[in-house]
């Protein structure tokens, strides 16, 4: 009788177990979360450091463009 009297803790101590590796799983998901915005935000940085400087050929070439331009109307309008 006493048996039945006295509180399992075999089976609390397996409850308090489970509790702890949900716990832990759960930690896990969210660092790897974290992990995963990190890593796609470094692609997105390297694929604008990528074409930068292709970018920037391309408004030098503009420029370059309108500078020729403004020089030939210069040169119309005056020469």
């Amino acid at each position: 009788m006493t048996d039945m009297a006295e509180p399992d803790f075999r089976y609390l101590d397996m409850r308090e177990k489970l509790a702890h590796i949900d716990q832990m799983l759960a930690d896990h998901d969210r660092s790897r979360a974290s992990i995963e915005q990190l890593l796609a935000d470094r692609d997105r940085k390297r694929q604008e450091i990528t074409y930068a400087p292709i970018l920037a050929v391309i408004t030098g070439m503009g420029t370059g463009a309108a500078f020729f331009a403004a020089g030939v109307a210069f040169m119309k309008v005056f020469g």
